[in-house]
């Protein structure tokens, strides 16, 4: 089959013995029995057609096959590629399977399409074996053919800005919190009061989990809820305090409904929401956060952010799978909402998961950061964020 987009004509499908173009309804003819034939329709559509011009040949193999010509008879190719020439246009020439070719030689780039299973992802992958004259600097990137369209997803690290429009707030109905990423909510309906979301981290994914939790934090705070952190390893109140701040101007209930619970050795270091825990006794530390979120939550509750890496790394790894199963039961009984975080090589995964009602897992996948839901069971999503519009957005795309 051959696709030849014109501006006023649409395709063309040289499996049909006709084609219907773009408007004015009538039908055109498209007849050949010869390549010599097939090729000079083509090239009188293109020497008509407006720049920039682009013929599609969807494949190859099937053209040959219609034309009953040897695959290894590379006159039809030729004859394409002369065109393109003469008529200024590019050519893109597919072909189905994986053999090699002598036309490789002579085009201008060679790509792969695949799919390929990393980590439970199943993805799929256009690879650059070939650029006539350039350097390949980044030749794997992953793709999309959600709704028909060829979407490349490119690697990026999405950064927060210094100060951004919030995304509008969607109403707490019942006891369910919207995270106001219309895929998340579409799939979950949102976070209820008493469930216990796991997010699963895993390599190289770095912190982009905060563009799934913080549109879920800024929309229950500006709903009256609080919201309560234990920051990964690494990060402390301060890391928390500038994933909202480009946020403050506009929501600024996140100064007074966001508490960061941290540990650190000195007393002194405790200031406003912020909770200092020192890390030496597990039981009396636990009721210290127990205490915290108890008495300072909200009117109609909190989300709780439990980061489990830091834990272990504090009491390590037996202990940690303690505190966190008794700090879960503990806000279960008061109606929060609990999200639990694990990192990549963390000890007792398994038994972590086995607390949570919902387990979604994130992995870095050719730069460009994946989510898919285990529990429930959701397709595959590429994360982006979107500020096109007048707020900063986070969009989950369905990788199909």
């Amino acid at each position: 089959m051959l696709l030849l987009r014109k501006a006023e004509e649409g395709f063309i499908d040289a499996r049909a013995p006709q084609v219907l173009p773009g408007r004015g309804g009538e039908w055109l003819p498209l007849k050949y029995s010869s390549a010599p034939e097939f090729v000079e329709v083509l090239y009188v559509r293109l020497r008509r057609g407006r720049e920039p011009r682009v013929a599609v040949v969807d494949s190859l193999d099937a053209l040959k096959f219609n034309l009953k010509i040897p695959p290894e008879d590379f006159q039809v190719e030729k004859l394409l590629l002369e065109m393109a020439e003469a008529t200024g246009s590019s050519m893109v020439l597919v072909s189905e399977g994986m053999r090699e070719s002598r036309l490789e030689y002579i085009v201008d780039c060679v790509a792969t399409l695949g799919r390929k299973l990393v980590d439970g992802f199943l993805v799929r992958e256009i690879v650059v074996e070939k650029v006539r004259g350039k350097r390949i600097g980044f030749p794997s990137r992953l793709f999309t053919l959600r709704n028909g369209r060829f979407t490349v997803l490119e690697p990026k690290q999405h950064v927060m800005p210094e100060v951004a429009e919030p995304p509008p707030v969607k109403e707490v109905r019942g006891d369910v919190i919207p995270t106001t990423i219309d895929e998340l909510d579409r799939v979950l309906g949102g976070v209820r009061r008493g469930q216990v979301v796991a997010l699963e981290v895993g390599e190289d994914v770095g912190v982009d989990y905060r563009w799934l939790t913080v549109p879920l934090f800024l929309n229950a705070v500006r709903q009256d809820y609080t919201v309560f952190i234990i920051p990964s390893g690494g990060y402390s109140w301060i890391n928390v305090k500038k994933s909202f701040q480009p946020f403050e101007e506009r929501v600024q209930s996140v100064r007074t409904h966001v508490h960061t619970i941290q540990f650190a050795e000195r007393k002194g270091e405790e200031a406003g929401n912020v909770h200092v825990v020192k890390g030496e006794d597990p039981d009396k530390d636990l009721e210290g956060i127990k205490e915290v979120i108890s008495t300072r939550a909200g009117v109609r509750g909190s989300v709780d952010f439990i980061a489990t890496d830091i834990l272990e790394y504090v009491y390590g790894g037996e202990e940690m799978l303690n505190i966190v199963s008794r700090l879960v039961i503990a806000l279960r009984r008061l109606q929060h909402s609990v999200i639990l975080v694990m990192k990549h090589g963390q000890s007792g995964v398994s038994n972590l998961l086995h607390m949570a009602d919902v387990h979604f897992k994130m992995e870095n996948v050719n730069g460009v950061t994946m989510v898919q839901g285990k529990n429930p069971s959701t397709m595959l999503y590429a994360l982006t964020v979107d500020d096109s519009e007048e707020y900063i957005k986070t969009k989950l795309i369905p990788v199909e």
